[in-house]
């Protein structure tokens, strides 16, 4: 079997894993768990709304984001067409073991399709999208490491990383340094696909005569962070979690880092594991216990309903995703089922 075939059962396996030991060991019985989740559904139902909400707000930003990179190659793709992709980008992280990774490729997929002279370009803008998404996220946890206990050494040791990784990203836009690494010369000349890797690489370039328009979706990212921190603090309020504001901005960053290690389909058990340990004080009584796990089932309900607004939407608009933009655009097929897109 190839290593692509043993890693989707493989995740599949870690994720169930986890479950079953946060469940297990968290909150093992499940008819208590379903007592808190209805309770907050009839008594907390106004933060439930406002999660809601602040979701809602998350997802209409996002797309600004990336339209605002996108617009940076003078592209005019119309921001519902933007909107639209998004939530089915998002679909499929969600629901794919590829998480990130399939939505971004199931993104770059239609965008291309969007465009007939600048395919390249729009591509490109997926990533870009998804290094600001991630300057934004770096930022929140720095920010969280600091106020969590004073951990600075491993806040500096994380924005040491960044800048490392933002200085090799640097060092990469400029072809004066680039010329200057040993055997870069030959490798140029032998590399296959010479002329479309060479498109991609003035994508990204071109990026660097617009650090205000970066600047603004780096804002916007942040935006979108602590958006998300307000969303688990509804969603807490509604069911009884013991935390305040300012412990809400500091763990529930610290669990989204726990999601981006890749082993699991969607991030599922990830999460669930992250609010147990940064929630979940030791030696609390099963009540609580009870609410916690509640929690964070809330809150994988919260995102798969997102997952399945966009799902509805590829199923519904998969011949339309492709098309419909105005200028210098022309449609191009769909993929007919879930397993044509290379995930």
């Amino acid at each position: 079997m190839s290593k692509r075939h043993l890693t989707i059962p493989l995740k599949i396996i870690v994720s169930a894993g986890l479950l079953y030991l946060v469940y297990r060991k968290v909150a093992p019985d499940w008819s208590t768990v379903g007592g808190e989740m209805l309770s907050a559904l009839s008594q907390g139902y106004g933060w439930l709304i406002g999660a809601l909400v602040a979701v809602s707000i998350v997802f209409t930003i996002s797309p600004l984001r990336w339209r605002t990179i996108v617009h940076a190659h003078h592209g005019d793709i119309p921001f519902l067409q933007m909107f639209r992709l998004f939530l089915v980008g998002f679909f499929f992280g969600q629901f794919m073991p590829g998480g990130l990774a399939a939505g971004d490729v199931v993104r770059s997929y239609y965008i291309s399709c969007c465009t007939v002279d600048k395919k390249t370009e729009c591509v490109a803008t997926v990533v870009i999208d998804r290094v600001m998404g991630s300057a934004g996220f770096l930022t929140i946890i720095v920010v969280s490491l600091l106020l969590w206990g004073g951990h600075l050494q491993l806040a500096l040791t994380v924005l040491g990383g960044g800048a490392v990784l933002a200085i090799a990203i640097a060092l990469f836009f400029s072809r004066r340094v680039l010329r200057r690494l040993p055997f870069a010369t030959w490798i140029h000349e032998h590399l296959p696909y010479r002329d479309r890797l060479e498109r991609v690489y003035e994508a990204f370039r071109h990026y660097r005569h617009h650090s205000v328009r970066l600047l603004s979706c780096w804002g916007i990212s942040l935006g979108v962070q602590f958006l998300l921190v307000l969303a688990a603090y509804c969603v807490g309020q509604a069911v009884g979690i013991r935390a305040t504001p300012l412990q809400y901005l500091i763990r529930v960053p610290l669990v989204g880092g726990i999601t981006m290690i890749p082993i699991s389909v969607g991030n599922i058990g990830l999460a669930e594991f992250g609010y147990a340990y940064f929630f979940l004080q030791p030696g609390a009584p099963e009540a609580y216990r009870s609410v916690v796990g509640a929690f964070a089932l809330m809150m994988r309900l919260l995102w798969l309903f997102v997952a399945a607004i966009g799902g509805v939407i590829w199923l519904v608009e998969r011949g339309k995703l492709s098309g419909g933009v105005p200028r210098g655009t022309e449609a191009s097929p769909a993929p007919r089922s879930a397993e044509e897109p290379e995930i």
